[in-house]
């Protein structure tokens, strides 16, 4: 999982490139139409109507806004970790390529894909609140079960895996499920599986030592 993913945003000299997926400085053009051109209560002149391009410095290739909405390419907020099980890969990058033009959708498909990883995880019930807590129980911070409640995920006002919630599922609802699925996945299969390639890595006396203190 990339820890360092800027989000592509026109307001900022240098993001993750969509394209190359690198963080790199951009070089920006901005367009506007004159009849595009009005003034302010204030007397100051504005517009709208906007084309930002934005040029990677590193592959040369163009991101657009029209105004402060994006619009090419799509995106995934952030990459999913590789450790995340492939059943859930598969609904979170759908997700990722969709989110822009359909957050609602988007939010669907990242809520199916918590509930399918906290089977791959191995809790099988089918309220989705009581599998959060049995890995909340596992170890998995008990900040990510509060923040799957404020999305909808968990808690009295949960949306079932797959529907939607009209009233919260936006494009940035959409971004902090795929954060939440990363964290859960680098807490619960990235963070033990890299202290058991630590710990084998040991020298057999070590952890034979250990062993043996264990059984006392």
């Amino acid at each position: 999982m990339k820890n360092n993913y800027i989000l592509p945003n026109k307001d900022l000299k240098s993001f993750t490139c969509p394209h190359c997926n690198t963080i790199s400085q951009m070089f920006f053009e901005q367009h506007a139409f004159q009849n595009d051109f009005f003034s302010t209560r204030s007397g100051s002149i504005s517009s709208k109507n906007v084309l930002y391009i934005a040029r990677c410095q590193c592959c040369g290739k163009k991101i657009i806004w029209i105004d402060d909405e994006y619009i090419y390419p799509d995106i995934i907020a952030e990459e999913a970790n590789e450790d995340m099980p492939d059943s859930v890969k598969q609904l979170y990058n759908e997700a990722g390529l969709i989110y822009n033009k359909s957050p609602r959708a988007a939010c669907a498909l990242l809520r199916l894909a918590i509930d399918r990883l906290c089977n791959e995880l191995g809790e099988t019930d089918r309220d989705i609140n009581k599998n959060i807590g049995a890995l909340v129980k596992k170890g998995l911070p008990e900040t990510v079960q509060k923040a799957l409640d404020v999305v909808r995920v968990v808690g009295n006002k949960a949306v079932h895996p797959g529907q939607i919630a009209f009233d919260v599922d936006d494009k940035s609802t959409a971004i902090i499920l795929m954060r939440l699925l990363n964290i859960i996945v680098e807490r619960m299969i990235t963070e033990p599986k890299e202290i058991d390639s630590l710990y084998q890595g040991l020298p057999e006396s070590v952890k034979n030592a250990v062993e043996n203190r264990d059984k006392k």
